[in-house]
């Protein structure tokens, strides 16, 4: 019986921003497009950035309790230093976006789309991807409490150095999906773990629950 190959990693590129200017974000508006801008240090409370456009932008140490990202258009851009309770950005496309030495608390991307999307360094608490789109996605020596699939569509995702606490994959539809690296996650959604690489190790800790899950009886 030939072997399966092992699964495809992310198809990742560096991330290289333009000279950049620095923004003002009291001009910031919902529905706004921008392009080529650095906001560093800017209070963002109560203001709503709903369907806003980036393009070559740098967010770093950002102050907000909650950001508003719904349906928001993020391209080419760069996150670092953020340390942000909730981010709310339902339906939100993230393409070609890097998230470094952060945390989040809640990060809401329901029915959203990530495409070439690397978080490094991060420690996010409750990750909601229900039923969006994941495409060439890496976590890289993060700490994810919470990652919520349920219902997606997800197409090469890794992690590497990452501890993954809980993941449901309820109605999930996966593909290149690489566990390996991380200690068994607390998972739900067994039935739809097709398309996922694990280890040697985690399939000996997952056996019990896939056990239970098919109805199995083991006895020695």
């Amino acid at each position: 019986m030939s072997r399966r190959n092992a699964p495809a990693p992310p198809a990742l590129r560096a991330l290289q921003l333009p000279e950049l200017t620095d923004g003002d974000a009291d001009t910031l508006l919902a529905h706004g497009t921008y392009e080529a801008l650095r906001f560093t240090g800017d209070d963002l409370t109560g203001v709503d950035l709903t369907a806003m456009g980036l393009t070559d932008c740098s967010f770093e140490h950002l102050n907000t309790i909650e950001l508003e990202l719904t349906s928001a258009r993020l391209t080419d851009s760069q996150l670092t230093r953020l340390d942000i309770p909730t981010v709310s950005a339902t339906y939100a496309t993230l393409r070609h976006v890097a998230l470094e030495d952060s945390r989040l608390g809640v990060l809401q991307c329901i029915e959203g789309a990530w495409d070439t999307v690397e978080i490094r360094n991060a420690k996010l608490g409750y990750v909601n991807l229900r039923g969006a789109t994941v495409r060439d996605v890496q976590f890289t020596d993060c700490v994810v409490e919470e990652l919520d699939l349920t219902g997606a569509a997800v197409d090469r995702l890794c992690f590497t150095g990452t501890e993954l606490g809980v993941l449901d994959v309820t109605g999930a539809t996966l593909h290149d999906v690489d566990l390996r690296a991380v200690d068994l996650p607390d998972i739900t959604g067994l039935a739809h773990l097709r398309g996922v690489a694990i280890n040697h190790l985690q399939l000996q800790l997952l056996a019990p629950a896939l056990a239970e899950h098919l109805g199995l009886y083991v006895e020695d």
